[in-house]
């Protein structure tokens, strides 16, 4: 269930998924799950020099590229709802921390980078508000919890951890309501 998701429509991962080219796909879903076992050290994940090429890409991807109009654009977009996912589509870590959101019957809003105008400069500008420049990056009320498997603790180890309804403490009346009818709904006997 936590694995690699199959290629959605339109994705070039589809290509690695038939035919000659389907060991390759096996081998990219094997990275993958190895990875989400196995995070990566914060210091190779948001290093100086990833920022400094993020920045780069931004400026290569959107020629109009600028840093502060990105950093109001993602403030704005945090405060925009109660949990918010800057998100890729087509990474596997990014539907992970979406499945593990939806499976807690949390409401949350996916900004996807790479189908949003001035997208490409989300993680240069993540990076300069939290020090963090990975993609998936969840916030709850405000407050960055990191990506998939890792961060400030990363949504599936806050979840694992039995902190979600903690940090969901702080956000609005609708949203603690979709997780306790949720909560009721499976049964479960903890107070949202």
């Amino acid at each position: 269930e936590d694995g690699p998701s199959p290629p959605a429509a339109g994705s070039s991962r589809r290509l690695f998924s038939v035919g000659l080219f389907a060991p390759l796909g096996a081998a990219y879903d094997a990275v993958g799950r190895w990875l989400v076992a196995h995070p990566a050290p914060q210091w190779v994940v948001n290093s100086p020099a990833k920022t400094k090429f993020t920045s780069f890409l931004a400026s290569v991807l959107d020629p109009e590229f600028d840093l502060d109009a990105s950093k109001a654009a993602v403030e704005k977009l945090i405060a925009s709802d109660d949990v918010v996912v800057f998100s890729a589509t087509y990474c596997p870590f990014s539907a992970a921390a979406k499945r593990a959101l939806t499976a807690e019957g949390v409401p949350f809003t996916a900004v996807e980078w790479n189908e949003t105008k001035g997208g490409a400069g989300f993680a240069p500008a993540l990076a300069e508000i939290t020090g963090r420049s990975s993609i998936p990056h969840v916030f709850v009320c405000g407050k960055s919890v990191g990506g998939c498997n890792d961060g400030n603790p990363g949504i599936r180890p806050l979840i694992a951890s039995g902190g979600l309804d903690e940090a969901l403490a702080g956000c609005s009346q609708k949203t603690r309501d979709a997780r306790a009818t949720f909560l009721e709904a499976r049964g479960d006997t903890r107070a949202a």
